[in-house]
Parts: C-alpha cells; structure tokens; sequence
C-alpha cells in the first residue's frame, strides 16, 4: 500500500510538472505573440491610421531638423493634403523598415546619398516624374547627377554638408589651405616634436564607423572606392592607433570641446561649424588638403508608396525657393536650392570651405557603401572601439 502511494506521488509530481511546464510554454509563447503583434504594429502604424485619415494624406518618413512646422503648415493649407511626419535618426532605421516591408506606408523618405545607392539596386525606391517637379530647375548643379544617382532618377538632393576641420587658428597658426588630415590622424606629439604646434593635444573624431572609415581612407589612399582587404586592415590599424588621443567621438557636441578649450581641433560637418563662428572668431573651418566627403541628404518615393501624385507634390513644394530658404533658415543647413541660401551671413557664403567653389568640389567625395562591405565596416568599427 505504501509503495502504491509512492507511485501515485510520483505522477503528481509528473502531472504537476507537466502542467506547470505546459502553461511556462504557453506564457512564453503568448508574451512572444504580444511582441510581435507590437512590432508588426509599429512597422505598419502609417497603414494602420491610413484607415482612419481622410483620403488626400502623405507620411513622410525623415531626419529630425529638415521640415519646419510652419513649411508643413503652407504645404497644408495650399494643397489641403494632410501630412504625416515620422521621425528617424540615422539612414540604418530606414533601410530596416525597407527591409521589413519594402518601406510600404510611407509615401517619401529624405535618405542620405549612399542609401539611395542601395535601395535603388534592390528596386526600393519609385523613379520619379521630372514634369511634376518643376523646382528640378532651381537646385544647385553640383549636387546633381552623383554616383548614387546618374540623371536623378530616383532622387532629387534636399540638403547637404561637408567635412571638414574646424581647428583654433592661434593653436595651429594656418591657413585653411594648410590643414592636412594628418592633424587628427598622426600623433599629436609627433606634431608637437615637428614644431607644428605648442604642445601635444587631443581631437574630437567622427561618431559614425562609416565616415570614419572613409575619412580613414582619403587620407591614407586619397580614394574611397576599391577598397579591399589590405586597405581595410590599414584603416583599421589607423584607427584603432588614433583611438588613443581621441577626447570625443561626436558631431552634435563637438563645439562644446572646441569652445571650452578641451581640444584645438574636431573633424565635424560644415552645418555645425557655423554655431561655432557665431559664438567665436577664434576659430577657422578647412577642407583637409587630402580632400573629404561631401553628403548630400535627398527625398525619395518608395515603390510601395500608393499616393505617387501627392509625394510628388510634397517633394517639388519642399525644394521651392521659398519654401527651401524657410527650412534652411529655421535649422541652419545648406539647401540644395541655389537661391535658398542668400539669406546666409556673407562670412559663410565666401569661405570656400563651407561653401565650396568648383575648385573645392573636385576635392571632396561620395562613398557609395556596396551591400557586400557594409559588414566589413561595421566589423571594423567595433574592433575599434572594443580595443
């Protein structure tokens, strides 16, 4: 009799197990099931509240800093088409939505030149209709026809920048054509040694791995295409060596560094040098003798948009005259509208740096991305910043 009992324990021991492990599954997968409704939630949102706007709405998916409330509200107003922003950081969070679902629900996207690149290869994007966009004319010839996208096919440019050095002029005592991108990439003692400048110092470095990368490369090949494995173990030698006199990897904060004399030098882009001249005229703004890299921001159509004829209305509205100053005003970027900048300071529309002449634009380059390296360089990038 005891030892029926005993059994009869131990399968209650094994049903309560059982069940308890029946139901732990059962948790797991209804928690699981809630995730991945959420996230099929968010990626198709525009979609979802498609349903409940009226019929003349365009969601346009785009970097912070790039349409102002009141260009949005005239768009509005003038067209009765309502729009719908949604708002990314970084070129990586569109290409995933692109990813997922071919960036279905939204009608334009503002991408960044060698996005384009990509997602024209993979059929992404919508080729667009040059006669429905009449302010074709009024953008700045330098920014067309790039590598990313001969004839403008599939883009048309928005805003740019340039990289460049913004360095403390009595610390470096030089010219703008003088600077070399051998001030961020050598030792700063071995400068010091040379007599360059009073005493070694630190740098504020790019943030993000892919134009380090390329940065890396103009610098030690004054070419950013072909690049194989032997260039690719050179950059990363060089960048893991520079790591060592880096104050800050940033662009957003680089002024700060500058202005308060934690470093005499930054790699930064054109559009935020200008803070740093309003605020102080001790410092001056270089395109490296080596040459650097122009970016060029641009609106786009994807090819699962369902409302081509209002994107584009939205995107020749966007690149008007009046409509590009007011964006590049209220923010501070360059516009691709040539006229759109008149308004700026005189100070950054002659400094051939900032706002580079012909000459200048022979010295500065796109870096297409092919799909096939882009592990390569975020590989790379986390080598440097795990040594």
């Amino acid at each position: 009799m005891h030892d029926r009992n005993n059994i009869f324990d131990f399968w209650g021991i094994v049903m309560n197990t059982k069940k308890s492990f029946i139901r732990s599954v059962i948790g797991k997968i209804v928690i699981a099931s809630f995730y991945v409704i959420l996230f099929a939630f968010f990626l198709y949102l525009p979609l979802i509240l498609d349903l409940f706007r009226p019929s003349r709405t365009v969601n346009v998916c785009t970097f912070a800093e790039t349409f102002c409330p009141e260009a949005i509200e005239r768009f509005e107003q003038q067209t009765g088409i309502k729009v719908n922003l949604t708002y990314v950081e970084i070129d990586e969070q569109i290409f995933a939505k692109f990813r997922m679902n071919e960036g279905e629900g939204y009608d334009v996207v503002n991408i960044s030149d060698y996005m384009i690149k990509i997602l024209t290869d993979q059929g992404a994007l919508h080729k667009l209709d040059h006669s429905k966009l009449p302010s074709i004319g009024l953008l700045d010839p330098h920014l067309m026809n790039r590598n990313f996208d001969k004839g403008n096919e599939y883009s048309l440019p928005h805003k740019w920048y340039v990289y460049g050095l913004a360095y403390n002029k009595k610390f470096f005592n030089k010219p703008p054509e003088a600077m070399s991108l051998k001030y961020i990439f050598q030792k700063p003692f071995d400068m010091y040694k040379k007599g360059e400048v009073p005493h070694k110092y630190r740098i504020c470095m790019l943030d993000d791995g892919r134009d380090a990368v390329f940065m890396a490369a103009i610098y030690l090949f004054g070419r950013v295409d072909n690049l194989g494995e032997r260039e690719f173990a050179e950059i990363e030698k060089l960048l893991v060596q520079q790591k060592k006199w880096v104050e800050a990897y940033t662009v957003h904060s680089a002024d700060y560094f500058l202005l308060a004399n934690v470093t005499p030098i930054a790699l930064m882009s054109s559009n935020y040098v200008r803070k740093i001249f309003d605020t102080s005229d001790r410092f001056d703004f270089a395109i490296p003798a080596e040459g650097s890299m122009l970016v060029i921001e641009n609106l786009a159509i994807p090819c699962k948009s369902k409302k081509i004829e209002l994107a584009h209305q939205f995107i020749n509205f966007m690149l008007s005259e009046e409509i590009a100053r007011l964006n590049s005003t209220t923010f501070g970027y360059s516009s691709s509208n040539k006229n759109a900048n008149d308004k700026v300071s005189t100070t950054y529309l002659n400094n051939h740096n900032i706002f580079p002449d012909d000459a200048t634009y022979k010295r500065l380059f796109i870096p297409l991305l092919p799909t096939a390296l882009r592990r390569v360089v975020e590989d790379l990038w986390l080598t440097v910043g795990f040594v």
